[in-house]
């Protein structure tokens, strides 16, 4: 018997920590299982999956890395509402003993980073007094990212928010540095702060302000965002509020909002233009204009598509054999 969506949603807007029967980590399946079809599906797919799913006002997202697990539950339009799992429970105690890339590890009795060009250790800590997640972990006497001591950290109060953000009682933390003048009372991270390259990189706003963090340099305030209506789409590309849409952290300028959508492998379009990423693709055709990027492409492959007049790679037109030439590079097999 499909349990009642309406009940559910009173109970986590008294409660946002109990979103029992859901879990985070959940499969679509399973919440379909719970609540039965969904009332809409965003565009956004990974192996086929869409990477949210609707009922009424309120949006579940799922991580686009498989086994695609429910990772936010948000809401923008008659309340505010953005939950994302327990991250003190997503601290673990150290286990690994063999070197990842960009993970901790254990050691001859000590704690390693597996940096990109060597391993690092992390002195004076102990392995009992160490837990980590992916690139962040704490001690009982500082924080790390990676092999570096975030200086100043609050190790009492440090939480992770999802692979670009972490926070403390005194600031809010991304992989290439703190967050300037943030809200800490009101911040919340708007998606997982993953790509689809595995870097991080998302959306995150407080009560003033929206950021956005491509993993490299500076975060950056979205001018002009609305706060209150602003959401990321999922994918940490794209995001949109009440008047614009916006991509890599920038606005489409001339985008439709009603009639924008997002075709897959950073292109879009309106009722009049096509883009890749914040950028128009001049003389595209918007009517034909389809996506050619394979599912299984590699998440560095360079993306394709095609109109009735034009071939075109990323957003650069090119001649069709150079064309079918990396579509053939794409599709065949290892």
């Amino acid at each position: 018997m499909k349990q009642d969506f309406t009940i559910w949603r009173n109970q986590i807007l008294q409660n946002p920590r109990d979103i029992s029967p859901l879990k985070f980590g959940i499969s679509q399946d399973e919440v379909i299982e719970i609540f039965g079809n969904p009332d809409a599906v965003s565009t956004m797919r990974s192996d086929g999956k869409p990477l949210i799913l609707k009922y009424h006002d309120i949006e579940l997202h799922f991580d686009r890395k498989a086994p695609h697990g429910l990772c936010l539950i948000y809401s923008d339009d008659d309340i505010e509402l953005s939950i994302t799992a327990e991250q003190e429970e997503t601290l673990q105690p150290i286990t690994n003993t063999e070197p990842v890339d960009n993970e901790f590890f254990l050691r001859d009795g000590a704690v390693y980073f597996s940096g990109l060009y060597e391993n690092g250790l992390l002195k004076e800590v102990a392995p009992k007094d160490f837990c980590c997640w992916h690139y962040w972990g704490k001690s009982s006497a500082a924080c790390f990212l990676g092999g570096i001591r975030l200086r100043g950290a609050d190790p009492a109060s440090f939480r992770v928010l999802n692979y670009a953000y972490a926070m403390d009682k005194t600031a809010v933390y991304t992989t290439s540095g703190r967050v300037s003048d943030a809200e800490l009372a009101a911040f919340q991270v708007l998606d997982n702060g993953q790509n689809d390259s595995g870097a991080p990189q998302g959306y995150a706003k407080d009560s003033r302000q929206v950021y956005f963090h491509n993993g490299d340099g500076k975060v950056k305030v979205i001018k002009g965002a609305e706060v209150s209506s602003f959401r990321s789409l999922g994918d940490t590309y794209f995001a949109r509020d009440e008047k614009r849409i916006y991509a890599y952290g920038k606005q489409l300028p001339k985008a439709e909002l009603t009639s924008w959508e997002l075709l897959g492998h950073w292109y879009s379009r309106d009722a009049r233009r096509v883009y890749y990423l914040n950028r128009e693709i001049k003389g595209a055709d918007r009517d034909s204009f389809v996506v050619c990027t394979p599912l299984d492409a590699a998440p560095l492959a360079d993306h394709l598509a095609r109109d009735k007049d034009h071939f075109y790679q990323n957003d650069e037109m090119i001649e069709e054999t150079l064309w079918l030439e990396r579509l053939h590079e794409m599709t065949q097999e290892p």
